[in-house]
C-alpha cells in the first residue's frame, strides 16, 4: 500500500513539475521578440525512432507537461501529434524548423485547451 502511494506522489509530483516548466517556457516564449508565428509540424511518414528521440531530447532539456498523460495536449497519443507539439516548441525557442522530420505551415495546430506555443 505504501508503494502505491508513493508511486502515485512521484507520477503526480512529476507531472506538476512538468506543467510549471512549460508554463515557464510558455512565459518565456511570450516575452522574446521575433517569435515565428508559424508552426512546425512533425511529417506523418517520418522514422517513429527519429520522432522519439527528438521528443526524448527536446523534452529532457525543456519539459514537456503539455504531452504529459494529464497535459491538454496529450490526446491524441500518438507519436505524430506528440513530436509535432515539441517540434513547435522548439522551433519557438530556436527560431528553426527541423526540416529532417518536420515541416513548416500557417496553419495554427491548437485544439481545445491544447494551444501550441
Amino acid at each position: 500500500m505504501a508503494n502505491n502511494v508513493f508511486s502515485y506522489f512521484l507520477i503526480i509530483s512529476f507531472t506538476l513539475i512538468g506543467f510549471l516548466c512549460y508554463d515557464a517556457f510558455a512565459y518565456h516564449v511570450n516575452g522574446i521578440n521575433n517569435v515565428p508565428s508559424d508552426f512546425c509540424m512533425a511529417q506523418q511518414y517520418a522514422p517513429a525512432e527519429k520522432l522519439q528521440g527528438f521528443i526524448d531530447y527536446v523534452c529532457g532539456a525543456y519539459g514537456c507537461g503539455a504531452i504529459s498523460p494529464i497535459g491538454p495536449c496529450y490526446l491524441p497519443n500518438n507519436l505524430v501529434d506528440h513530436a509535432s507539439f515539441v517540434l513547435d516548441l522548439l522551433y519557438k525557442i530556436t527560431g528553426k524548423c527541423n526540416l529532417e522530420i518536420g515541416y513548416r505551415t500557417t496553419i495554427n495546430p491548437s485544439y481545445g485547451q491544447c494551444q501550441y506555443p
